[in-house]
């Protein structure tokens, strides 16, 4: 019980810190962006979409505790670091310290990687939502497959929230737009290199990286559970006890505080 304690207590102090760093190197991001803005280097919709992804960046790199409590889990500390740099990564160090300006593919790296993430993520969710099922090749199956679709799903979704960015404010799109437009008309159309269109050309790129992401990672992983199922233990989330009302206050469903089942045993320890 103490032992279990004092790992959640390291668990909690590092992953706080870990936090409060890319916050901070968030927050000196926008700064930088707004040290440009008043000098003249950096015009004012740029700095408006770096504004935006400052919130956004926050609210990215918290997502993953939001998740835990939501969904009463715990995830490993390597998996929860991850997340939260991949958050920076993909926010704050591409739009908000502006690292596309410099490096346009790093957009490419980032959604390559996105795909072996949200697989990792997915295993972890599979195994809270299958986890009364017996181990077994269907089991399997099932698990590396709930895990592909939740991974392409993320990234269906982001490809969403892109469009709907360019929608509020076209000049700024992420979508490249600007490289292929050959004339605009009044009407607020274009014409475009492109017989397909630039922006779908960027979504598709993004969606095929981000499912080759996934596959590369899957595979080998569907290939070494249906030898050894055991193995998926290894990305399993740890399940907390569910909280319930009590004398106008909530508490966890265990009795005098007692650790859930396998409390301790995944994602507890650093």
């Amino acid at each position: 019980m103490h032992s279990t304690k004092r790992a959640l207590s390291k668990r909690t102090i590092l992953l706080l810190s870990v936090w409060t760093v890319l916050i901070l190197l968030n927050c000196a991001g926008l700064i930088r962006c707004i040290i440009r803005y008043q000098a003249g280097t950096l015009e004012r919709t740029a700095f408006s979409y770096s504004l935006l992804h400052f919130f956004i960046g926050i609210a990215s790199i918290s997502a993953i505790f939001l998740a835990e409590w939501l969904f009463r889990f715990r995830a490993g500390v390597p998996l929860v670091i991850c997340c939260m740099v991949f958050a920076f990564c993909g926010n704050c160090v591409a739009n908000v310290w502006r690292l596309y300006d410099v490096f346009p593919a790093w957009d490419m790296v980032l959604h390559s990687l996105s795909g072996v993430l949200f697989a990792a993520v997915g295993l972890g969710f599979a195994s809270l939502l299958l986890s009364n099922q017996p181990l077994g090749k269907q089991k399997v199956i099932t698990v590396i497959l709930f895990t592909l679709f939740f991974s392409l799903s993320v990234g269906f979704l982001w490809e969403v929230f892109e469009f709907l960015v360019d929608t509020i404010n076209p000049s700024s799109s992420t979508q490249g737009w600007a490289e292929g437009i050959l004339e605009s008309f009044p009407d607020g159309t274009y014409l475009v290199s492109s017989r397909r269109g630039t922006a779908i050309l960027d979504t598709m790129e993004d969606m095929i990286l981000h499912l080759t992401g996934s596959l590369v990672t899957l595979i080998p992983l569907f290939i070494a559970f249906l030898k050894k199922p055991a193995r998926m233990r290894s990305f399993a989330f740890t399940p907390l006890p569910r909280r319930k009302k009590s004398g106008g206050q909530d508490k966890d469903a265990s009795k005098d505080g007692a650790p859930a089942p396998g409390d301790g045993q995944n994602g507890t320890e650093i």
